[in-house]
């Protein structure tokens, strides 16, 4: 739906740019488009085929919010299956720096995302609570705690992510950094019946092209175990995917 013509929304745009310069507000806003050979989401093999998944993000005075999505780019394979996906999420991030000046380095973000899958005629609802520290490997701790109706969509169910990950410079003159990461999941009757969990490693690169665009090829290894691996309930495997991410900042 159009709301704005082109001439008011270039005004309000104006308006509102100078009005936030006024304020001192520093507005961020980014987006990227990724692609991938497949569709793995916390030890879940969402689609075989390959995807694209475009985002958009917009950040301000510690809330950032934005909508990200997946699209499956072959619809007629035969698997009857429909992943496409359009998310919705808004989170508020802070340090601990004002308790005190040690604990700058503890990072904390809150916040919901809204599930939709637009093929599927369902839908689900999560919030997250996530703790970070801004130290060597950079470990952190996520709870995602899905209360959606199962009849729905939904998976009243939680995961918990321990991860961390370190990125080592390859060319200070180009910005070309080798990134590694790894993190286990344990998942608690989420999407599946019982308890179990996945681990996921990740290797890329991050090869900045321009100023405010660039390009980040990476290879991911994911694994599951306990229930989510049971072919009774789970029923996932082993999966090794690759892709591509652009990302733009403005």
């Amino acid at each position: 739906m159009l709301l704005f013509s082109g001439v008011r929304t270039s005004s309000a745009e104006t308006i509102l740019g100078d009005y936030l310069a006024q304020k001192d507000i520093d507005v961020s806003v980014s987006a990227s488009i990724d692609f991938y050979n497949k569709y793995i989401w916390r030890g879940f093999q969402l689609d075989s085929d390959p995807v694209i998944q475009p985002s958009l993000t917009v950040e301000a005075l510690g809330f950032d919010g934005g909508i990200w999505s997946s699209f499956d780019v072959d619809q007629d394979d035969g698997e009857g299956l429909n992943s496409d996906e359009v998310d919705g999420w808004l989170g508020y991030s802070f340090d601990l720096g004002f308790i005190d000046e040690s604990l700058g380095i503890v990072g904390v973000s809150v916040g919901h995302t809204w599930y939709d899958f637009p093929g599927a005629d369902t839908y689900t609802t999560e919030w997250y609570f996530s703790i970070a520290l801004d130290t060597f490997l950079s470990p952190y701790f996520t709870w995602y705690y899905d209360y959606g109706d199962e009849a729905q969509g939904g998976a009243d169910g939680s995961v918990y992510a321990f991860g961390a990950g370190h990125s080592f410079t390859l060319s200070e003159d180009y910005g070309i950094s080798l990134d590694l990461g790894a993190e286990v999941g344990i998942n608690d009757e989420h999407f599946i019946a019982g308890e179990g969990g996945y681990f996921l490693g990740t290797v890329g690169l991050t090869i900045p092209l321009t100023e405010g665009v660039t390009m980040a090829p990476v290879m991911a290894w994911s694994s599951p175990f306990g229930d989510l691996e049971d072919t009774a309930d789970g029923n996932q495997d082993d999966h090794f995917y690759a892709g591509v991410s652009m990302s733009f900042s403005m």
